[in-house]
């Protein structure tokens, strides 16, 4: 109960600064009775951008804002977890949205009203920091997984993922490259992630979702639309187009080397490929199945510790702030990452391989941050490798996958 009136609390004081979010709210320190200082936990490629922001903040409130360099490890989400209600915590974190599950049922964020500025954003942006029907954060970069063509290689646009398979081939047999395309997997643990596209074009989705695009537990990869899908993986391993063994760098590094015309990668590689000069565009991966490939897309958004030693301050930033279009533009100029406001990608200038990953981003999935997404990878990614390297009848072992993970949730 503790957390339920903390978190109604907060939202009504978000509410009070979200209403005038056109105007900055001053002395906010004392307000809050608190320090007049906020403390964010960041990536050290968000940090400059955010001491830009708390520039202006620190101007129209007095409130410093100090920052913590984070550290990417798995105890990252599980140390704040702990330290939040022990007031160790920073006032802000920013963490990937399929978090916000764990975050919020452990009662250590509290909601965030965006306002007005909620229409800025993308649709899958706003939905991806939602849970239980509360929005908790603000969303400033989206990623996902779209097709790379070295347009050296091929000009071809294929409609479908068999037509890529067959241009990857011409491209084989006339340059005498390696791959008709890459994509990165895992020996040991698959690679569900980057394939998701191709599953969804079977209309085969992980979790079932409400009318309002929120998952429920309820599995819906099994019957015969997964089973398509994996008869679809054992053809990809039969015929050598997809191995097990192509790990993330052996993928990127052989497309980067032109020893594939295609690659299924996303926007963390641009760097890579743009350091190497090469000429590529940024398409949608094209469906294997019937339906609209739709790959997974993945947040990062800053959230509120619902134990802030400042919550006022904490609020004031996130809501008025870090959602103005000019914030969500410096983050996207400081971390290369493409925008999750949709203001912001239209004022990315000279910038077409991230501007095209936004727009694919619209057509996607956000990740489940749902709880029961923990019971899925393990089971999902080893029965995909099982399949493409033949080790047992496909359907079977698509059904002995979907029995483990319904068994584990």
């Amino acid at each position: 109960m503790k957390h339920l009136h903390r978190a109604a609390a907060a939202v009504g004081a978000v509410l009070l600064l979200a209403g005038c979010s056109s105007a900055p709210t001053a002395g906010v320190a004392g307000l809050a009775g608190g320090p007049g200082s906020i403390k964010i936990q960041a990536g050290d490629d968000e940090i400059p951008a955010l001491r830009e922001i708390a520039e202006d903040f620190t101007a129209d409130t007095g409130v410093q804002v100090e920052f913590v360099q984070r550290e990417v490890h798995a105890q990252t989400i599980s140390n704040f977890i702990s330290q939040s209600p022990t007031g160790q915590a920073p006032d802000i974190i920013v963490s990937p949205h399929d978090n916000l599950g764990q975050l919020a049922s452990n009662g250590v964020v509290v909601p965030v009203e965006m306002g007005d500025r909620a229409e800025d954003f993308s649709d899958n942006a706003r939905d991806a920091v939602v849970y239980d029907g509360v929005s908790y954060g603000v969303p400033y970069a989206i990623e996902n997984v779209a097709l790379l063509r070295n347009n050296e290689l091929t000009t071809a646009d294929p409609a479908t993922f068999d037509e890529l398979r067959a241009e990857g081939h011409r491209v084989m047999e006339r340059e005498g490259i390696q791959y008709p395309f890459t994509v990165s997997q895992s020996p040991e643990n698959g690679d569900p992630y980057h394939l998701y596209a191709l599953q969804t074009s079977f209309g085969a989705e992980v979790f079932e979702r409400t009318e309002d695009g929120e998952y429920t537990s309820s599995l819906t990869m099994g019957g015969e639309s997964g089973h398509a899908f994996a008869r679809y993986l054992q053809d990809l391993g039969e015929t050598g187009d997809l191995r097990t063994s192509m790990t993330p760098d052996i993928a990127k590094e052989s497309f980067v080397n032109g020893q594939s015309a295609f690659h299924l990668g996303g926007p963390w590689e641009l760097a890579d490929i743009e350091g190497a000069g090469m000429d590529v565009s940024v398409l949608p991966v094209p469906p294997a199945g019937d339906e609209e490939a739709r790959p997974f897309v993945g947040v990062q958004a800053f959230f509120v510790n619902a134990n802030a030693q400042n919550p006022v301050a904490a609020q004031d930033f996130a809501a008025n702030y870090l959602t103005r279009p000019e914030s969500q533009t410096a983050l996207y100029e400081s971390t290369g990452r493409p925008p999750a406001s949709r203001v912001a990608v239209d004022r990315m200038q000279g910038d077409p391989l991230r501007s095209a990953y936004a727009e694919i981003a619209e057509t996607g999935l956000p990740m489940p941050a749902i709880p029961a997404m923990g019971a899925v990878w393990s089971f999902w990614g080893t029965t995909e490798n099982a399949v493409v390297d033949g080790r047992g009848d496909p359907v079977e072992l698509w059904n002995r996958m979907i029995d483990n993970i319904e068994g584990q949730i």
